[in-house]
């Protein structure tokens, strides 16, 4: 009996997850457009009415989105779905992976120890780089609230000003994903006011270094922002 329940025991530990403490490791996300939320694409400067229409028809391009994690430094870059998808939208027929190739040369960085972080982001033909101070919005932890992703218990958390929803797990205790979150562990899901990310495979490595970003003009992401704006209104006339 003994004998038994030691075989059962070793049995459930290896179908357990366990704690990852790898300093090395590479997420990848499928991400889509948040169609649920009424805030997604309003720093495109649409109007309501198109912005709606547009948000409908990109409800199901998929893009992937992976996060490279060494040590303190994280890394977020967009890449192409596999396989071809197309939407229509007034009346034109437009793939939906060459919406996402005009993100592949934007990159996200942050540096848990410096508490820095650098968004890198190519706009018409131009390279910015986005420097602020590395912040958290302060989460709300659902301690009852549970679920399984990738095999990991994940815990819910929403920002106190209800804009970002994320799961996240303690077994993988790193700070990173598609945003920064001081909660304690790897996120796995995240709802945000643009994009919603769900995790779908998790490696123990990174197959490059990752370094802060460099080559551009050094602006914050609230000027970026209104810079935006203001080049959208213009041409909006």
């Amino acid at each position: 009996m003994k004998r038994l329940l030691l075989s059962l025991a070793s049995l459930l530990m290896a179908t357990m997850p366990l704690m990852v403490s790898a300093q090395k490791l590479t997420v990848e996300y499928e991400s889509k457009i948040n169609a649920n939320s009424p805030d997604a694409m309003k720093d495109a400067g649409l109007p309501d009415e198109m912005r709606h229409a547009l948000i409908a028809a990109m409800a199901n391009v998929k893009a992937v989105y992976i996060t490279y994690v060494d040590g303190p430094q994280v890394e977020g870059r967009v890449q192409t779905a596999k396989e071809p998808q197309t939407f229509t939208f007034m009346g034109q027929t437009i793939d939906g992976n060459d919406m996402v190739k005009t993100q592949l040369q934007n990159i996200t960085y942050f540096n848990r120890d410096t508490k820095k972080s650098v968004n890198k982001v190519d706009l018409m033909g131009k390279k910015y780089l986005l420097v602020d101070p590395l912040k958290s919005d302060t989460f709300d932890v659902k301690t009852n609230e549970k679920k399984e992703i990738l095999g990991y218990e994940c815990t819910k958390a929403v920002s106190k000003d209800g804009k970002n929803t994320i799961w996240f797990t303690k077994h993988i205790p790193i700070e990173a994903g598609p945003l920064y979150a001081n909660v304690g562990g790897l996120i796995l899901e995240a709802e945000m006011p643009d994009n919603v990310f769900v995790a779908k495979k998790i490696t123990m490595d990174v197959d490059h270094a990752i370094t802060e970003p460099t080559g551009g003009e050094q602006t914050t992401e609230k000027a970026f922002k209104e810079m935006v704006k203001k080049l959208v209104d213009r041409m909006r006339r």
